[in-house]
């Protein structure tokens, strides 16, 4: 909470009692739609008022279904930024028993929640005893954060991953190469931002150096030229 007024603290301490009933009312369904749709109809207060989903809503839909079906127990995503596509993943999931965020504070693509976010965040779950979320604060790439994560995994591997945090080249290269050693051996990778051209992107540019080395999907708009999933199958067949 930092150095926060008394006066902020209780304040804070309301918008979240708030936050969380309304949150509550929305945690009823595993149906793609309805989470997608429960997404909009949030309506919290404060640092809670919004759960944020920087998607293109079809190309994740099609995203989530394909993960859905995989029934995935171990989740682990690298770029959290304000929870949308996390929130996602524990609803549509009933099944997990792990969901783990890795986000860079001040990160230059969106990372950085706080451990006020945390606490709302980790209400995702309120509902179902098991699944366990875990929060780690860190660069993807280091040594302490993937201490903490295999910690967190113990004998667990991963069986999706979402890859959403360093945009460039060089580091989702590295996320990559580094997490698909952590995997399922029939293990899902999804990347956001395969269709984004903006300067300080690199991720369409490794994606088109590696889809080709597995079976994989790509779900970009028509037309579109930023955002875009890319899904990868690790099993062969």
């Amino acid at each position: 909470m930092g150095k926060d007024s008394i006066y902020e603290r209780i304040k804070d301490k309301a918008a979240f009692t708030l936050s969380k009933r309304k949150l509550k009312k929305i945690l009823t369904s595993d149906n793609i739609d309805e989470v997608l749709e429960s997404i909009k109809r949030y309506k919290g207060r404060g640092f809670y008022d919004k759960i944020r989903l920087a998607q293109e809503h079809n190309e994740l839909r099609d995203l989530c279904i394909r993960v859905q079906k995989h029934k995935p127990k171990v989740i682990a995503e690298i770029g959290t930024w304000n929870g949308g596509t996390f929130y996602v993943w524990t609803r549509i999931n009933p099944l997990a028993e792990k969901i783990i965020s890795i986000d860079l504070p001040d990160g230059d693509y969106g990372g950085g929640y706080d451990e006020k976010r945390i606490k709302f965040f980790s209400e995702f779950t309120a509902d179902r005893r098991n699944t366990s979320l875990s929060f780690i604060r860190g660069d993807s790439k280091s040594e302490s954060t993937l201490k903490m994560l295999m910690s967190v995994l113990g004998k667990d591997t991963i069986d999706f991953l979402y890859i959403d945090g360093d945009h460039t080249y060089e580091g989702i290269k590295k996320d990559f190469e580094i997490y698909v050693k952590l995997m399922s051996p029939d293990g899902l990778v999804g990347f956001h931002d395969i269709n984004t051209f903006k300067d300080g992107y690199g991720v369409h540019k490794y994606w088109n150096e590696i889809k080709e080395n597995y079976r994989h999907e790509e779900f970009i708009k028509p037309g579109s030229r930023v955002m875009g999933n890319g899904l990868i199958y690790l099993k062969k067949d």
